[in-house]
């Protein structure tokens, strides 16, 4: 059965791949679009220090029910991890759009975790900063 200590270590792993993915699609792109991209997967490596951070304070701290555990379980495992490959495809527009897919999915999935936290304000703020990449993705002219 799948536990609170599970969510935070898929949210976790989602960041850690995101990293991994923006990382290479910056090692294919140049002038702005890399900036972007190398920003996008610093964050991605701070939001996974904080989930880190988070996991490690609240631990025994989150009960949510079995069904939205199991709700949050398949959204990750079906709609972010197989869009969201270490190595982004090489066209550059579906890249971009499979990242857009991601974040949409991944703010679903920490509006959800944050339920969950009696410290509300380290989850809000990883949700504002995926909404920004959000945005920042949909203005890429590709």
């Amino acid at each position: 059965m799948i536990g609170p200590k599970d969510l935070l270590n898929i949210a976790l792993k989602i960041e850690s791949t995101g990293y991994s993915y923006y990382k290479n699609l910056a090692e294919k792109t140049e002038g702005e679009t890399k900036a972007l991209f190398e920003r996008l997967a610093e964050q991605e490596r701070d939001h996974s220090r904080r989930f880190k951070e988070i996991l490690d304070k609240y631990e025994q701290d989150l009960n949510p029910s079995d069904e939205v555990l199991g709700y949050l379980e398949s959204l990750a495992e079906i709609s972010i991890f197989p869009k969201l490959e270490d190595t982004p495809p090489d066209d550059l527009r579906e890249a971009v759009r499979r990242a857009i897919e991601v974040e949409k999915d991944s703010i679903v999935f920490y509006s959800e975790i944050l339920g969950f936290v009696p410290e509300k304000e380290p989850i809000q703020l990883i949700i504002d900063e995926e909404k920004k990449h959000l945005r920042d993705l949909l203005r890429l002219d590709v």
